[in-house]
């Protein structure tokens, strides 16, 4: 019987093991360096309540990670995701309810579609949005845009661009929310109902261990399959593939109690690409009202407050009350990947794919999209184990 081998835990790891076991595996072995599953989703837990510094919801009813869980146990609750930006006009910042920014200018120039690079894509705009647009991404990557891949534009938030002519209002008016789900317990709670759930079928789990791709590949036998589902840089190592140079947005995070009257949970994004703030995240857990905010560098409490309380305030029926600080934390984020690392990792697959005959799956690459990125893992899955139909989603 075919051994399949998870190496890493976290979101992807995990769902890759409910695929295996769905397609007819039985022995599955999920490994992880940490001390249980969820990798760099899990939050910090403070009194109780999650210290969350990045995205914690889910899509509505057909979202097939949400089904996936789901089916395995995960009890999710059915919420209205409220989204707001805070984008440049030539008369100064304009708040609106809205998923990407909005700006004044004359409608999109045709052939965005063929973008290789950040740069292509902000090209196909008028020079009215492709200038504030640049700004912006300079202000968040600190890099040239040419080396960044297309596929960026959702990190960004440029997949949710919104033009408007000069006599359109753009100020805030009525909330239109997204329709889309938390996990009931939190995101702990998801990452221990689902190591539950592979207990009860069977999948084996080690924890603390730190697995090298060398090791991986020489001890998988002619007919197993591994999944790696961790950091995919130290797989060059197993081939004639250079390491690229990966592009990290350095992000300074924070995490706050507030007394707030608004419509949660909320998100709102700057894109003026002005202060410190790019975006923020009020949500509640266990009874506690938090907002969670993403800076472009680290910034003094009584400067972070003032920027908070000015971006959120058009959002909020009263003026919001930010109280302790329970969490700071700096990290490199590498959610926009690079022309050279995006080249290099298709090479790198190919080479992996010639070398094991289709039974070494990559399947940990930062992308904005994790529903394409889980789905097309689950169709490499179904053809490394033989299935006689491709698998397009994971439930």
């Amino acid at each position: 019987m075919t051994k399949v081998r998870i190496i890493g835990g976290g979101l992807t790891g995990i769902l890759a093991a409910f695929e295996a076991h769905r397609l007819g595996a039985r022995e599955i072995v999920v490994e992880d360096a940490l001390d249980r599953l969820g990798g760099w989703s899990l939050p910090r837990v403070s009194h109780g309540v999650e210290l969350r510094d990045g995205e914690f919801a889910f899509g509505a009813a057909q979202d097939p990670i949400r089904r996936a869980l789901e089916w395995h146990g995960v009890a999710f609750d059915d919420v209205d995701l409220h989204v707001g930006a805070v984008s440049p006009s030539p008369s100064g910042p304009q708040a609106s309810w809205s998923a990407g920014p909005v700006l004044t200018a004359p409608a999109k120039t045709p052939g965005a579609d063929q973008a290789e690079t950040l740069n292509d894509l902000l090209r196909a705009y008028p020079r009215a949005a492709a200038d504030p647009l640049s700004h912006y991404c300079q202000w968040r990557l600190g890099v040239w845009l040419d080396q960044i891949h297309a596929s960026a534009a959702p990190a960004l938030g440029l997949d949710q661009v919104r033009l408007v002519s000069a006599g359109e209002a753009a100020a805030p008016n009525v909330s239109v929310p997204a329709r889309g789900a938390t996990p009931r317990d939190g995101l702990n709670g998801l990452f221990s109902a689902a190591s539950r759930a592979l207990a009860r079928l069977g999948v084996q789990i080690r924890l603390h261990s730190l697995v090298s791709p060398r090791e991986a590949a020489l001890s998988r036998a002619a007919d197993d399959i591994v999944v790696w589902a961790a950091d995919p840089l130290p797989l060059f190592d197993l081939t004639t593939q250079p390491r690229p140079r990966l592009i990290g947005e350095r992000v300074a995070s924070y995490v706050y109690r507030a007394r707030i009257e608004a419509p949660l949970p909320l998100t709102i994004r700057n894109y003026t690409a002005e202060g410190r703030i790019s975006a923020l995240r009020v949500y509640e857990s266990r009874g506690e009202t938090l907002v969670s905010i993403e800076c472009v560098d680290e910034v003094g409490d009584a400067e972070l407050r003032a920027e908070a309380l000015r971006l959120l305030g058009p959002f909020a029926r009263r003026p919001m009350m930010l109280e302790a600080c329970l969490l700071t934390n700096m990290r490199t984020r590498f959610a926009c990947p690079s022309v050279e690392a995006v080249t290099r990792l298709a090479r790198l697959e190919a080479e992996l794919d010639h070398q094991h005959e289709g039974r070494f799956l990559v399947a940990g690459w930062e992308s904005a999209d994790a529903t394409a990125r889980i789905s097309a893992l689950a169709d490499r899955l179904g053809a490394a184990m033989g299935a006689s139909t491709a698998v397009g989603a994971v439930a």
